[in-house]
């Protein structure tokens, strides 16, 4: 049986990330929107205090997305719900288009 050599290769940006695995400009800039989108979730509910249970409520997505997020968990969770989760947690954000 033979083993085949897998060559490393190390993205040291999201765009490079982007370029490697062959994503448009566009898929490139959603998977950067989505992740800033994630850690300002993470970081909104983790300084609301606020219980799942009560996020839940305030924000009518569904406990499990919720419980991701708090959890660092955002791959299965869209856009639209992280900012649902964002606003219910009091935070405001500001887009910017660069």
């Amino acid at each position: 049986m033979s083993r085949k050599k897998i060559k490393s290769v190390i993205a040291r940006n999201p765009d490079e990330l982007g370029e490697l695995l062959g994503l448009s400009k566009a898929d490139t800039a959603l998977m950067k929107y989505k992740a800033e989108l994630s850690a300002i979730a993470i970081r909104a509910i983790r300084e609301s205090e606020l219980s799942v249970n009560e996020l839940v409520k305030r924000s009518g997505v569904a406990r499990s997305k919720v419980s991701a997020v708090k959890n660092g968990a955002t791959v299965m969770v869209s856009c639209d719900l992280l900012i649902k989760i964002i606003a219910a947690t009091g935070t405001r954000i500001q887009l910017r288009a660069t």
